[in-house]
C-alpha cells in the first residue's frame, strides 16, 4: 500500500491490493470519500513510469502529465507551478454505462519536494 498526501488538507489517495492486473485506489478526506478497483493490465506500469518520472525531475515542470486506465475508472494528472506546487487532478469512475454511474473528480496538492519519495513508494507497490 502507499498514499499520496495532501499538503493543504487532510486528502489523501490510497493505492492498495495490487494483485495481478489490478490494484484499488482510494481517495478520501475533505469531504470526499470514493474508491474503485482498476483493472489496468500491462498500463499499471505506464503509471508507475509516470511516479518516476515526476520524482527524477529536478525542477517544477510547464504543462499536465497524464494517466488513465484502459476502462476509464481511474485517471490521473500532475501538474506544478513554477514555485513547487504539484496538484494532482484525480478522477474515479463507477458503473460505467450503468444508469447508476458515478463520477468523483478532486484535486489534491502537495508539494514538489515529496515527489522523490512518492516515486520510491510508488515503485515499490507497483514491482510487488
Amino acid at each position: 500500500m502507499f498514499s499520496i498526501h495532501s499538503t493543504s488538507s487532510k486528502r489523501e489517495l490510497v493505492f492498495s491490493a495490487h494483485k495481478d492486473e489490478y490494484f484499488h485506489v482510494e481517495l478520501k478526506g475533505f469531504d470526499v470519500s470514493a474508491s474503485t478497483n482498476v483493472w489496468a493490465y500491462t498500463d499499471a506500469q505506464v503509471l508507475n513510469e509516470l511516479f518516476q518520472d515526476l520524482g527524477r525531475l529536478k525542477r517544477p515542470w510547464q504543462g499536465q502529465r497524464n494517466w488513465a486506465s484502459i476502462e476509464g475508472e481511474f485517471s490521473l494528472s500532475a501538474t506544478c507551478t513554477s514555485l513547487g506546487n504539484v496538484t494532482f487532478r484525480i478522477t474515479l469512475l463507477g458503473l460505467r454505462g450503468a444508469p447508476e454511474e458515478w463520477r468523483v473528480e478532486a484535486g489534491l496538492e502537495t508539494d514538489f519536494g515529496q515527489l522523490e519519495q512518492i516515486a520510491k513508494h510508488a515503485g515499490l507497490f507497483f514491482n510487488a
